[in-house]
């Protein structure tokens, strides 16, 4: 999580880009709202899509004009970058009626400017393994939330064919706790998207109001706390950093992320058997970590443990970490 995480800066990659230019994408993204569904969340999930297939369609251009030595940019790289650098200048709405409820349409139009793919891998060459694991566990959640989506709306298919006329108030009243709860999860997951936009651009204090209307909308968002640990820590609020990463064990304790970062806290503030515990564990639950290594190793040079170190910082190095 940028140098709070990542500890030390690679500087691996230069970018090669065409002459500077913008180009501007158009989006389209549809939803069909349900009786449970209020059609401001209907808006936002059809925007979510729209911004989604912009992105694909300006991810194709970033990688076209991307040229990096020595390095071939793979395709969870370009996203990530993407997703970084294109900005949303126009949103419009359209509604039609639905044989399902109503059907919402989002068209949007997104920029790329040349100039900020320099900018952009020049800021992140050395923080890209965690921005790769920042975008998978954000997918994993979006995805797990679109599951959830899709059953509810299963199941109120098959509540109106077993109740032709009306719903029972037990029925209804379920299904509008299960929808709402699954907006605040859908809105959880956009601000947790946007905190990492802020995250990985440096902006840690708008990051750390994202990742905070995140958790409030899903206290069990446990990349929100992780994230938002990480930015804490990136603004030496290791005590606040502390918090959030222990909130984000009470949720999942076999959680590697968490327990790297609570590992690297530790560290920061020096207190580094704490430290070489959190990362024992880290490495247990993920023993290809080369940031892990690398840290513990620290920690063990530092403790006057100089034969662990080494051994930490060649596994480190075997592993493809940089330092």
């Amino acid at each position: 999580m940028k140098k709070f995480l990542a500890l030390i800066a690679s500087g691996l990659l230069m970018a090669n880009v065409a002459n500077a230019e913008v180009r501007t994408y158009e989006g389209v993204g549809e939803y069909v709202m349900s009786d449970f569904e209020t059609p401001d969340i209907a808006k936002q999930r059809a925007k979510a899509r729209a911004e989604q297939a912009a992105q694909e369609k300006a991810g194709v251009f970033v990688k076209s004009n991307t040229k990096v030595v020595d390095y071939e940019l793979k395709s969870e790289e370009i996203e990530i970058m993407t997703a970084g650098i294109m900005k949303v200048h126009s949103v419009t709405y359209d509604v039609k009626p639905d044989e399902a409820g109503f059907l919402f349409i989002s068209k949007v139009l997104v920029d790329i400017d040349t100039d900020e793919i320099t900018k952009w891998l020049n800021a992140n060459s050395d923080s890209m393994p965690d921005l790769l694991a920042q975008n998978k566990a954000l997918q994993n959640s979006i995805a797990e939330q679109e599951k959830q989506l899709a059953a509810l709306k299963e199941k109120l298919v098959a509540a109106e064919k077993n109740n032709s006329e009306n719903l029972s108030v037990q029925v209804r009243l379920q299904m509008t706790k299960d929808f709402a709860q699954n907006d605040n999860n859908f809105l959880s997951n956009q601000r947790l998207k946007a905190g990492n936009n802020f995250f990985n651009s440096g902006d840690f204090n708008s990051a750390i109001s994202a990742y905070t209307d995140a958790v409030e909308l899903n206290p069990q968002n446990i990349d929100a706390y992780i994230y938002r640990g990480g930015a804490f820590g990136n603004l030496k609020e290791f005590n606040r950093a502390e918090a959030d990463f222990k909130n984000a064990l009470q949720i999942d304790d076999k959680n590697f992320e968490a327990h790297y970062g609570l590992g690297a806290t530790y560290l920061y503030q020096k207190n580094f058997r704490s430290a070489i515990a959190e990362l024992n564990i880290a490495i247990n639950l993920d023993n290809s970590s080369g940031k892990a290594y690398y840290a513990r190793g620290y920690c063990y040079e530092m403790t006057r443990q100089n034969s662990a170190a080494q051994k930490d910082y060649d596994t480190a190095r075997n592993l493809g970490y940089q330092f």
